[in-house]
């Protein structure tokens, strides 16, 4: 599944790099792609795509003004699929890394990526920083990129733990991150480079971030004593 927003400038290369991948290594796959209703000429991109589309593989559903966590968990709560994967639409990313994650699956019930090379200010990488720490400090989990936007999950691994996060959840794949390694799930981690333009973070921009990362860290918190209560029983 993808989230996107305004992303007509990579959208259409991130449909075809991903459903190219995923004929080549034969996967019955379906794309996903959950919009906040863009306004740039993102949606004419990917209707057309669909119009071509004759094996249906390519879905849109428009969610305006969905904030992009809360899409990521309806994303993944919808899903039907044995396998969940989940990427951005900025095209940050490439391909090749999925391969050895799929090639892995098997034996693990998350894989991951964890990002390098990424350009960021330094509030971005405060806020990253301090996801890995809170994942491992509170919940033991080994994840070393809490929020990463490159994950495939398994399915039955996975829907035990959304049932424990709100429907609001800010960050849900540093919940998640957290969860995987508290319930003992088998995970792997590789390298996935970055190469997406530097993201910067500039004035009334940061000033949201760091809210949004103060509500975050307050739903990590009441999803570890409620998922604690829960072992306890």
């Amino acid at each position: 599944m993808i989230p996107s927003f305004n992303e007509a400038a990579h959208i259409s290369k991130v449909i075809d790099d991903w459903s190219g991948v995923c004929v080549r290594l034969a996967i019955d796959y379906q794309i996903v792609i959950y919009d906040a209703q863009s306004t740039d000429g993102t949606l004419a991109i990917i209707e057309e795509k669909m119009a071509h589309d004759q094996l249906r593989r390519l879905e849109l559903r428009i969610r305006p003004g969905l904030a992009h966590g809360p899409s990521i968990l309806m994303g993944y709560r919808e899903s039907t699929a044995q396998w969940v994967f989940q990427m951005d639409s900025d095209d940050a990313f490439g391909t090749k890394e999925f391969e050895s994650l799929w090639a892995n699956r098997e034996d693990f019930d998350v894989l991951l990526g964890y990002r390098v090379g990424r350009q960021s200010n330094w509030s971005r990488r405060l806020v990253t920083a301090t996801s890995r720490l809170v994942v491992r400090g509170m919940f033991r989990s080994p994840v070393t990129d809490a929020n990463t936007p490159y994950r495939l999950m398994r399915a039955s691994a996975l829907g035990p733990l959304l049932a424990l996060l709100p429907d609001d959840a800010v960050a849900p794949n540093v919940i998640i991150s957290g969860l995987a390694g508290y319930s003992r799930l088998k995970i792997f981690q590789m390298e996935v480079r970055d190469v997406g333009a530097p993201v910067g973070t500039a004035g009334l921009a940061k000033l949201k971030l760091w809210r949004v990362a103060v509500q975050s860290f307050v739903q990590v918190v009441r999803v570890r004593v409620h998922a604690g209560r829960l072992r306890e029983r």
